[in-house]
């Protein structure tokens, strides 16, 4: 069956470069023949009876091929007629080579070729081996005839024929053997390159020592070849991760588990590792070949993922899943009977940090905060940030009130230090709030709702404090939530309205501007007080839409006024602390003036002394913009926050707005007389106009006016009044100049 090879794909090169691969030159080849005894004499013979052997080619080319056929194993590479047909004239081609006589290098390079392909197409030795035999057997007869029956002749012939056979079959036979080490040599590179450490360990108890590792082992495990060849194999640890191995080892079968292992440096590896029996040809298990990956990041990242999904990404505190799971648990465990007490902790006016600051020094006081509430918890105590500036302690066996009353006090206590972010010192308070179980709960939703309301009911207390739960608490809590949605809604709804209250000129008499305030008429509740819906705006943060809705309605206003010839000279219009920290207050304010129409100076914004100190650098570059474009600024509340004479002086501000607590006992007050007339004073040094709100008396009006203050707002001249009632009151009210000569 000395064919060629159907074709492979393959480029002849590679083919054609086995003889070089087998060591197979002309000195090889001169010395197989020499060892079969081959000689010049010999090719004479076969080239004597070439012509006589061709005439009977055909006849025992039939009977190779028919045989061939007759073996299934065989079969399936004879498929059909053609098949046959082609490698029938192939075979031709090859006798007429067996016969020319000449057996080269070409000559063997051809027979290596049909070798390699036997082998690729899998035609084992014993098929090949066997068809040569027929092959053989069927040119005895041949070789014979071609004698004329002369045993003289014919035995030479048949010699030498049998020779370049012979010749033929080693080489073919050298094939198989040269591919199946280029196949266990392809395989031992690839387990060296492996990235998998690979290892063979001897199936003899106890120890199942390492035969052989790859690179990848030694560099997995940091372990030399040459100082783990020999060992004990790794899966006869006493680390219970072995014991799957050790299991599937003792039962002959596959084996997977992943270990944890301590490195050289102290740090854990992360080992996975897979082992399964190699059996001998008569079933018996002779070794065992395991595959090992450090799969040191992956558990890292696994484990870093679980611990993210119960535990808070900045503070690294557990989260709120993790926090109920260990509630529900005290809860199970029967904590009950002794009893624990919750504490919701909601820092007070958080958000102003993170508007006026940004984020980053938010992150940096929570990290704080988280610090030093951890630092008052107590072992078996569990603190766990919720969301935001929301935090929450499960006190262990403090079912009462004394014991969680304690930890409450050392909470403010450990929050009444500034913390220092953003490169400023900040005062941060908190809100606590107390639920007791089982007194005001005995499962994970009521309590955390009950603590909860507990802790609004803090801030409206007065924050920087902390409250117990009752009952009551609950029904603020509810209430609170609906008027929370309200508010939210109470913009689309045209529920917002402008009182204005006069600005009085204190000597003159006679209207110098309007200050706007804000009010809601709700549909249930009639007119809500400010004091109760502007805070609650704050802190849900929806006082910029508000703020911006009042600001947009003064203008439109002003602009009405002037067209209907109604003298209002000013309108002055709160700014909330987020508003007037907003990058972008000056261009939205210039928006909304072109839209209306208002012109610049008849608008005056009104800051709080505290919004403006806390950041004076910011505050400078906001005012100027806003001077820039010609809106006054005032800064109410003057003499209630901390500002200092160097800071007020670098503030582009027009009017000082004296606070009402110090107007409200004048003028038989000393202390309030001397501060009033300080803040005239200072005023005038710094070039601006003084405006003293909560002026309910005729005595206040003489000693503010004799002092020079400019401007007097309060109940002495009118009530925050509706557009209507303000239209009438203008029309009709004229306040009459104050005598100075006739003193107070």
């Amino acid at each position: 069956m000395n064919a060629p090879a159907p074709h492979t794909g393959k480029p002849p090169g590679e083919l054609d470069g086995i003889a070089t691969e087998m060591g197979i030159d002309a000195a090889e080849i001169a010395a197989r023949k020499a060892f079969l005894e081959f000689t010049e004499a010999d090719a004479d013979q076969l080239r004597a009876i070439r012509g006589k052997l061709a005439a009977a080619e055909d006849g025992f080319a039939d009977g190779f091929y028919a045989y061939l056929r007759q073996l299934p194993e065989l079969a399936a590479l004879l498929p059909d007629d053609a098949t046959v047909a082609r490698l029938k004239a192939a075979h031709g081609r090859y006798f007429a080579s067996l016969t020319e006589g000449c057996y080269d290098e070409s000559y063997v390079g051809g027979r290596l070729r049909v070798g390699m392909t036997h082998a690729r197409i899998g035609l084992t030795p014993k098929w090949y081996v066997g068809a040569f035999r027929k092959y053989l057997s069927d040119m005895l007869g041949a070789t014979w005839a071609a004698a004329d029956g002369d045993f003289e002749t014919f035995k030479p012939a048949f010699d030498a024929l049998l020779k370049v056979v012979m010749l033929d079959l080693g080489l073919t036979l050298d094939t198989y053997i040269h591919a199946d080490k280029r196949a266990i040599a392809l395989r031992d590179r690839a387990i060296e390159s492996s990235v998998n450490g690979i290892f063979i360990a001897a199936a003899t108890p106890p120890d199942y020592r390492l035969t052989y590792v790859n690179a990848a082992f030694s560099e997995i495990l940091d372990s030399p070849r040459e100082t783990v060849l020999g060992q004990p194999c790794l899966c006869t640890g006493e680390d219970d991760g072995f014991a799957l191995i050790r299991t599937a080892i003792a039962e002959g079968r596959d084996g997977y588990t992943t270990l944890s292992r301590p490195r050289c440096d102290g740090s854990r590896q992360w080992i996975e590792l897979f082992l399964a029996p190699v059996r001998s040809d008569a079933g018996a298990i002779s070794h065992f070949v395991g595959v090992l990956n450090d799969v040191t990041p992956r558990k890292e990242a696994e484990e870093q993922l679980a611990f993210l999904a119960h535990h808070d990404s900045l503070t690294g505190l557990p989260n709120r899943s993790l926090f109920e799971q260990r509630l529900r648990q005290a809860l199970a465990r029967g904590e009950r009977r002794q009893g624990f007490a919750l504490c919701f902790i909601d820092l007070d006016r958080f958000k102003l940090i993170n508007d006026s600051l940004g984020h980053d020094a938010g992150d940096s006081v929570l990290l704080e905060v988280a610090r030093r509430v951890g630092a008052v918890c107590r072992d078996g105590d569990m603190l766990a940030r919720l969301a935001g500036d929301e935090f929450v302690i499960l006190i262990e066996g403090a079912g009462k009130a004394e014991p969680a009353a304690a930890i409450a006090n050392r909470v403010l206590a450990a929050l009444s230090r500034p913390i220092r972010a953003g490169g400023r010192e900040i005062d941060v308070g908190a809100s606590l709030g107390l639920a007791l179980c089982p007194t005001d709960g005995s499962d994970v939703d009521t309590l955390l709702r009950n603590a909860d309301a507990a802790m609004y009911a803090a801030k409206a207390a007065g924050r920087n404090t902390f409250c117990f739960y009752d009952e009551a608490m609950n029904r603020q809590a509810s209430q609170r939530l609906a008027l929370e949605a309200d508010l939210r809604r109470a913009v689309a709804r045209q529920q917002l309205e402008l009182f204005y209250q006069p600005q009085i000129r204190a000597v003159e008499g006679g209207l110098a501007g309007v200050e706007a305030l804000l009010r809601w008429h709700h549909p249930e509740r009639g007119l809500v007080s400010p004091g109760e819906f502007i805070p609650l705006a704050e802190e849900v943060g929806i006082i910029a839409e508000l703020g911006e809705w009042a600001l947009r309605e003064a203008a439109q206003q002003i602009v009405d006024w002037q067209r209907r010839g109604i003298a209002v000279p000013r309108v002055a219009v709160n700014l909330s602390p987020r508003q007037f920290h907003d990058a972008d207050l000056a261009e939205r304010l210039e928006r909304i003036l072109i839209a209306t129409g208002a012109p610049p100076e008849c608008i005056e914004l009104e800051i709080t002394e505290s919004a403006a100190m806390q950041h004076p650098a910011d505050a400078v570059q906001v005012l100027q913009r806003l001077r820039e474009r010609g809106i006054q600024v005032a800064m109410d509340d003057f003499g209630t926050g901390h500002s200092s004479l160097a800071m007020l002086r670098s503030l582009p501000l027009h009017v000082l707005k004296l606070d009402l607590s110090f107007v409200q006992h004048l003028p038989t007050s000393e202390t309030d007389a001397a501060v009033a007339g300080a803040v005239v004073t200072l005023a005038r040094q710094l070039g601006l106009s003084v405006v003293a709100e909560g002026v309910e008396t005729e005595a206040q009006r003489q000693f503010l006016a004799g002092i020079g203050c400019d401007l007097l707002q309060g109940y002495l001249f009118a009530r925050p009044m509706p557009l209507a009632q303000f239209e009438s009151w203008l029309a009709a009210t004229i306040i009459p100049p104050v005598d100075l000569a006739a003193g107070p």
